[in-house]
């Protein structure tokens, strides 16, 4: 944690910030380990300064009466001093005392995050300090992952793959989405683990809609000749996995075995360029290129162009930078973690699509989820 923050005020630094205050709850998670409830509520601060690093809560979350000092503060000896919010003493006088205790003139705020009556809030009340709108702060940083990080994510893709080997013995005809939802959130639940995200379970038609929402669609049954998409991740230790396969019930038509095979071929070309353009142009090479080779290795095939883009970032979100999509000037960078996810859909027919976590490497890429993308047919 302390090489992030530090990490963090370097950047601060150069762009001569004196403190910056974060309220984005992954931010938060990302630089403390500090995690509430839910990550719609507003219920931690963090303020990072040259000298310290201040976390805000209330008493939730920060109970331990006993270490609660007269100035309603907790020390902790690593590198956090907690602050505990009250009605007595809320985040605005808690600021008010480190702004003038260190000489805080400026203070960066997530602009991408912070509500405008919360930034309105900030104004009225610091008169003497200026507020400075950031974007993208903390999670650019958050792009390239860490040993540790890339420990748990690896974690999480295994899980996957031991969830889906045994979620396809439960798969038959008659089987609903939302039953096939439900198989796979009880088992990581059985086992300790979480969902990334719900699971999308998309059969026949469903399966033509590029993010169909299995929790308000039709729950349409699996039969003979179904075609079935599932679409999930794990969580592990907060640290996301995603990955999409296909599941064909009884012996797929000629016309899908094409396309699958056709699509799975453009997915592995497009790793493998992945991995050349990694190892060869390191820093240099773009999102935007594997979004558009991937593309050419779908049209070439004379298969239809998907309106997705064909990967994203992973980490404690489960859409993170860099991206990979027709616009993207992100950078590829050694210890990101990105999917690679191109899909052909034929309106109320079917879909099919193929996903896969991978690690950008000094030497190329290595696949993360390693469940088979042969053509699964039950």
């Amino acid at each position: 944690m302390l090489q992030r923050i530090d990490k963090l005020r370097q950047t601060l630094k150069e762009k001569n910030i004196d403190a910056i205050l974060v309220s984005n709850f992954y931010n938060i998670l990302y630089l403390s380990g500090f995690k509430t409830l839910t990550e719609n509520e507003r219920e931690a601060w963090m303020l990072i300064t040259a000298r310290n690093t201040y976390l805000f809560s209330d008493n939730r979350y920060i109970n331990d009466k006993s270490q609660i000092t007269n100035n309603n503060s907790i020390i902790n000896n690593k590198f956090l001093i907690y602050k505990l919010i009250t009605p007595e003493k809320g985040l605005i006088k808690h600021l008010e005392e480190i702004f003038q205790e260190e000489g805080i003139k400026n203070c960066g705020v997530e602009a991408d995050n912070l509500k405008l009556l919360e930034f309105q809030q900030l104004i009225k009340y610091f008169r003497e300090t200026m507020f400075v709108p950031t974007e993208k702060l903390i999670i650019k940083q958050r792009e390239i992952k860490d040993e540790d990080e890339i420990k748990k994510i690896k974690k999480a893709c295994e899980i996957v793959d031991l969830c889906l080997k045994d979620i396809l013995r439960l798969i038959e005809v008659e089987k609903t989405e939302k039953e096939i939802a439900f198989r796979i959130e009880f088992w990581l639940k059985e086992k300790n683990y979480d969902l990334a995200f719900y699971p999308i379970v998309a059969i026949d038609e469903n399966s033509a809609v590029p993010h169909y929402d299995t929790r308000n669609g039709n729950n349409k049954k699996a039969r003979s000749g179904s075609i079935i998409l599932i679409d999930f991740g794990a969580k592990y230790q907060d640290y996301v996995s995603d990955i999409t396969r296909m599941i064909f019930v009884g012996k797929p038509t000629d016309e899908q075995i094409d396309t699958y095979n056709k699509l799975l071929g453009a997915q592995t070309k497009t790793i493998k360029y992945l991995t050349n353009l990694a190892s060869i142009n390191l820093g240099g090479g773009r999102g935007k290129q594997v979004d558009q080779y991937c593309r050419q290795m779908v049209t070439e095939n004379q298969l239809p162009n998907y309106q997705h883009s064909t990967g994203h970032g992973v980490g404690l979100e489960v859409h993170e930078y860099p991206k990979i999509s027709p616009i993207s000037e992100d950078r590829l960078l050694e210890n990101q973690v990105v999917t690679i996810e191109p899909g052909v859909y034929f309106e109320e027919k079917w879909g099919i699509r193929i996903e896969d976590t991978v690690l950008v490497k000094k030497d190329g890429v290595e696949t993360l989820t390693k469940f088979s993308k042969q053509l699964l047919n039950i």
